[in-house]
């Protein structure tokens, strides 16, 4: 699944949330007015109430969440980004507060299904608005490298250019995606010497980056993105049948 080449274009402003730092030494976001940046012109054509599978990863492979702080930086940035408009100066980007200060929009993408890893990231959307994908993709990756060369003092580009898109255009595929993107922890606990095949799936089923504990019932970080009706309406399933195929298929991983 390569990304698309295409010729790119310059002077789109982009809209992005960037750190500030108070006297008092509390971090609040701005919505600010970027520098002209380079937009990737896609050759999909995304189109709503349809399925994608969307993922990209650091440049040169590299670590684009190196804490928990960054992974709530970017979820978060997620959640304000597709939902509100007009983010205030003084606004707890972490804390989400005043949330009630927020102007609300109707949102850009429904969010199905995530998981955040050291050097990548998947989502699982249906976009809602015309180009929906494209703008809330492109808004997040702009705030969000901001936000981490700020903080980890580095300069460039921190995602590949162009983020990777795959239509999900069947019923049986879309069960088959989200256990693929649930399970993409298990590499992170396969690595370590001597674990049991049964303690790396209870990892894999409790790891708080991923919207899997959402799939069987508990809470994730992702649980104020998702759309919480698509396992049942769209799937079909309970949180019972969807952990029993789920363990079925981690079971052919090792």
């Amino acid at each position: 699944m390569d990304s698309a080449k295409a010729p790119t274009s310059v002077g789109a402003f982009a809209f992005s949330l960037s750190l500030c730092q108070t006297e008092s030494n509390t971090i609040c976001a701005r919505l600010s007015l970027a520098h002209p940046v380079q937009t990737v012109m896609r050759k999909e054509i995304f189109v709503e109430d349809e399925y994608y599978h969307i993922y990209n990863r650091g440049v040169d492979k590299r670590i684009v969440f190196i804490d928990d702080r960054d992974r709530l930086r970017f979820l978060n940035t997620i959640y304000i980004l597709n939902n509100f408009l007009n983010i205030p100066y003084r606004f707890d980007i972490y804390g989400l507060k005043p949330l009630e200060d927020l102007v609300s929009q109707k949102p850009l993408v429904r969010v199905l299904a995530g998981c955040l890893m050291p050097n990548h990231f998947h989502l699982f959307l249906s976009q809602l608005q015309d180009k929906g994908i494209s703008k809330l993709l492109h808004k997040i990756g702009v705030s969000y490298s901001m936000y981490f060369n700020k903080r980890h003092e580095r300069n460039g580009g921190l995602f590949e250019r162009s983020f990777k898109a795959k239509l999900v255009d069947r019923d049986e595929y879309a069960t088959y995606l989200t256990h693929y993107i649930h399970l993409n922890p298990m590499e992170l606990f396969q690595t370590r010497s001597g674990t049991k095949k049964d303690d790396i799936i209870k990892m894999v089923k409790s790891y708080p980056w991923s919207s899997l504990p959402d799939y069987l019932g508990q809470k994730s970080k992702f649980t104020l993105l998702l759309d919480h009706g698509f396992r049942d309406e769209v799937l079909g399933m309970g949180a019972d049948v969807y952990e029993k195929l789920l363990c079925e298929t981690a079971e052919t991983r090792f």
